[in-house]
């Protein structure tokens, strides 16, 4: 079975929205997950409670207040050198901080036990924060030999692209040339076969220089540069601290432009995503055109190709927003969101304004386009849609991860209150058993300026105790995927009053 393989995670992320002077509301607080490849995950939970500032966060339309957004989609040279080498050149100078550390260390290991033990936790922290992003470098020995190194697979990058570029451009004009040599008869096709083989030549040349620049890679280099390499402790050190993924919080704007063609979002109102004045193939046009190179001709082919795939005319070219249905509009909104082969897709409350019937021809629609790899983050009120579209669920309350499971699992079995309660709301034609109490959700949702302390869900659960008014739980994983963060599910230990009440 093939092994899946993450496109982003969450890790510990914050968003505080700063209202005046020593006041700011909590809008997300330690969110944690990870999202798969071709992966359909559903967020659910009431107004208010953080759904759509997390899909904006996660695509650093709102910049995050703390944590990281580890994004997976490509390689650290390949996406942005600038962005890696400043992380090495920061590197240096926590490589310097480590070796004062390690030099107090040695000196506190000659004293007393407390001072050795403080020097210690502060030399792990230097090589925590330097392993966040790069990883194991920060262990290696010999930093300035991997910048040197690094800085060459930048220049063979450039070289590369260039090569590329010159390839394209070559094929473009044979392909021209051949063209006239059928229209003009006797024409002669010597040239276009001589174009054919140089850019052929750049090519290949391209690709060989593109391999040898994208095998650097910092767990690759450590071990030959440090006279440790055999040691099995140290390896296994290197290999725990290793990151590949790129924080989106770090890069410029420059930067996260080029990886906007991989994440795009879709919108609550199809009506107000649209430009009125902008027909609908121009609205399409626009990510080809900031993203991509083509002519005119190129880009409305492109288009013409994907209005058919959203399950639209050719006709519908010409059409402005205010000759559409709403159903029309957000396919619409969608073709414009994959334009650019765009791994992930954040869908806000994107069926809300629709039809029940129009609903289900959307969902449809993108469940066709997932086959293509397509990860999908999907933010809904509806639990019966998210049931139904969703392979994960996550429930929120307050900007707080409640319950995370596969949606088979949330909905036979659901651990956490909220989670209960919330579907004991859901209308259903015949009322059947469960095999868990439920209680009908009353009261309303805390002020985020003032959380309550504690669990955020205290003041309207009927089973909280003394702890939940003190202590806010942590995500903890109860079975096999399935996660909740709540006080009845903490570590089951004997003799335990929270134990007791779990199994009753």
């Amino acid at each position: 079975m093939k092994e899946k393989q993450p496109v982003m995670q969450l890790r510990r992320v914050k968003k505080y929205f700063h209202i005046r002077r020593r006041l700011r509301l909590r809008a997300l607080n330690d969110i944690n997950f990870v999202l798969y490849e071709g992966e359909k995950f559903g967020v659910v939970g009431e107004s208010g409670c953080g759904k759509s500032t997390l899909g904006r966060v996660m695509l650093q339309l709102y910049p995050p207040s703390g944590g990281d957004c580890l994004y997976y989609g490509r390689s650290l040279i390949e996406l942005c050198p600038a962005y890696l080498k400043r992380e090495i050149k920061g590197l240096l100078a926590l490589q310097r901080t480590a070796k004062v550390y390690n030099d107090r260390l040695l000196a506190a290991a000659k004293g007393p036990p407390e001072i050795y033990e403080r020097a210690r936790k502060l030399n792990h922290r230097a090589l925590r924060e330097g392993s966040k992003t790069v990883g194991s470098l920060i262990l290696s020995e010999n930093l300035p030999e991997i910048q040197r190194l690094f800085l060459r697979a930048c220049q063979a990058v450039r070289r590369a692209h260039k090569l590329f570029s010159a390839a394209a451009r070559l094929e473009a004009r044979a392909e021209k040339r051949e063209k006239a040599g059928r229209d003009l008869p006797g024409f002669p096709r010597q040239k276009a076969e001589v174009f054919r083989a140089s850019a052929r030549q750049y090519a290949e040349e391209a690709e060989a220089l593109r391999e040898k620049a994208f095998s650097f890679r910092g767990k690759n280099i450590n071990p030959a540069l440090s006279p440790r390499a055999l040691d099995p402790e140290y390896q296994a050190k290197l290999d725990a601290n290793y990151e590949t993924g790129i924080s989106l919080s770090k890069l410029t704007g420059w930067e996260m432009r080029s990886l906007r063609s991989e994440m795009q979002m879709v919108f609550q109102d199809p009506s107000a995503s649209l430009d009125p004045r902008q027909s609908v193939g121009k609205a399409i046009e626009e990510p080809f055109k900031i993203h991509a190179r083509l002519s005119p001709e190129e880009r409305k082919k492109k288009v013409m190709a994907l209005l058919d795939r959203v399950g639209l005319q050719e006709e519908h070219y010409y059409y402005f927003p205010n000759a559409l249905s709403g159903g029309q509009k957000q396919r619409v909104c969608i073709a414009r969101a994959i334009a650019t082969n765009t791994r992930l897709v954040v869908l806000d409350e994107s069926l809300s304004a629709l039809d029940v019937s129009v609903q289900a021809q959307i969902l449809q629609l993108l469940d066709e386009l997932s086959g293509d790899g397509r990860t999908y983050l999907f933010i809904t009120h509806d639990l019966g849609v998210a049931k139904y579209f969703c392979d994960r669920i996550m429930v929120m309350y307050l900007g707080c991860e409640c319950e995370l499971a596969d949606a088979r699992t949330l909905f036979e079995k659901p651990l956490h209150p909220y989670t209960r309660s919330l579907l004991a709301a859901v209308p259903r034609p015949v009322v059947r058993d469960v095999d868990y109490e439920v209680s009908v959700l009353e009261g309303e949702v805390p002020n985020a300026l003032y959380p309550p302390a504690g669990c955020p869900f205290h003041t309207r659960c009927d089973r909280s105790f003394e702890i939940c008014k003190r202590e806010k739980p942590e995500l903890r994983e109860w079975q096999s995927g399935h996660f909740v963060a709540c006080h009845l599910y903490g570590p089951p230990e004997a003799n335990s009053p929270l134990a007791e009440k779990t199994e009753t």
